[in-house]
């Protein structure tokens, strides 16, 4: 029935809350370092951002703790009918702390990593596009949001001067859910669990890693409240509590990085990021008026696809103490036509950066670096929804910052 896709379509996309920014919605500008070199770091890992690139890089290093922040703009466009509508802007602050720690002459290292590779938000809601009025009703997009942390011990182990394996364990907490629609209004928290494990090549002349990093379902819960367009019908200001759960994606990385001299480092990248997990979104609904409308369960489809995002990086120390970096990276979407939405209104995207770093002292180090993004151009059409049918503009500028203090 009607009513029923009313309420499903503004829930089904929970956790789609993140802008234009990557392909699907994760973030892989995790580090200052990294993001100067296009996020090609996890055959280098030289620093603790290690934990997240390749934790077993933690055994080639001493003791040192990096602290970091991203900001991350998008700016998202829609044009439909001659007329071009821009969603709220906002600057987003991502933190990442990473930290190092083991004992000389150990063959074992420890390591911490928190920051949070997937999030952020899109606001559609006084852009006044057609999809976010109540007219929309079934499919009215209006403010999507997640924030979430992710906590993840490593312990490494050094198998010999080149060599050097890794485990970790990941815990993420999405402890701010929120998502409204003309329909309905909701919030919601919830975590789960995952793991990792790396290896690590390195010698004088180039160096080799993976790494894998498992899917992680997060059960969700949490309340909807009925909309402006559920009014008509006397179910505005309704509530219901509401349970469902995505699975984030398990990530294989394949790095090589190569010194040809003492003043240059060229590092390759694969990410292969399994949206396969990304299949679908089972919705459970509490007791109350609203099981009218929705029942007690439901299942949307989302049918993504597996991407593979490749990434190339070189750092040049062209002195003693300064370091200049740059990177590419090329990223396909894994959102088919049929399940688009201006939710997560995402394209294959290209991302240039460039960094600096600078060495104070023996201890203390900095980095910056700057990030532009552009998506392709994408046009919504047929089988996608009739509302959202149209043509989205996507670019980011992104700026990072970083210290890093070897102890």
């Amino acid at each position: 029935m009607k009513l029923n896709r009313l309420i499903l379509t503004s829930v089904a996309s929970i956790f789609l809350a993140s802008p234009a920014f990557a392909s699907g919605y994760m973030i892989p500008e995790q580090g200052a370092r990294a993001m100067g070199m296009g996020n090609a770091f996890s055959a280098i890992a030289d620093d603790a951002s290690a934990n997240w690139f390749n934790p077993a890089g933690l055994s080639f290093q001493d003791n040192n703790v990096s602290i970091n922040t991203t900001l991350v703009y998008p700016l998202n466009e829609y044009n439909s009918g001659g007329k071009s509508y821009s969603a709220k802007k906002t600057l987003h602050v991502v933190p990442q702390t990473y930290v190092r720690y083991g004992v000389e002459d150990s063959k074992l290292s420890y390591g911490l990593g928190i920051n949070s590779p997937f999030g952020l938000a899109t606001d559609w809601t006084d852009s006044g596009t057609p999809f976010s009025q109540v007219s929309a009703g079934a499919d009215s997009v209006t403010f999507s949001e997640i924030q979430a942390v992710h906590v993840n011990p490593n312990v490494s182990f050094k198998i010999s001067d080149n060599f050097s394996i890794a485990l970790g364990a990941s815990y993420y907490n999405a402890f701010k859910v929120h998502l409204d629609g003309q329909s309905l209004h909701v919030g919601g928290s919830g975590d789960g669990f995952g793991g990792n494990v790396a290896a690590l090549y390195k010698s004088d002349a180039f160096s080799v890693g993976l790494s894998y990093r498992s899917s992680v379902k997060i059960d969700i819960s949490g309340t909807a409240v009925g909309g402006p367009a559920l009014a008509i019908i006397g179910f505005q200001g309704i509530g219901a509590n509401a349970s469902t759960s995505v699975t984030f994606p398990d990530l294989l990385t394949a790095a090589v990085a190569f010194k040809p001299n003492d003043d240059w480092v060229i590092s390759l990248q694969a990410d292969r990021i399994n949206w396969k997990k990304f299949d679908q979104i089972v919705i459970n609904y509490g007791p109350s008026a609203l099981n009218i409308a929705t029942g007690t369960s439901s299942t949307i489809p989302e049918g993504w696809k597996a991407t593979t995002a490749i990434r190339l990086g070189a750092e040049w120390s062209y002195s003693d103490t300064g370091r200049l970096r740059m990177g590419y990276t090329s990223d396909p979407t894994p959102i088919n036509t049929t399940d688009f939405s201006p939710r997560l209104p995402g394209n294959d995207r290209q991302l240039v950066s460039l960094g600096y770093g600078r060495d104070f002292s023996d201890t203390l180090s900095m980095n910056l670096a700057y990030a532009y993004v552009w998506l392709a151009d994408r046009t919504a059409a047929a089988p996608t929804k009739t509302a959202y049918h149209g043509v989205y503009k996507s670019t980011v500028h992104l700026l990072a910052g970083g210290v890093t203090y070897h102890y």
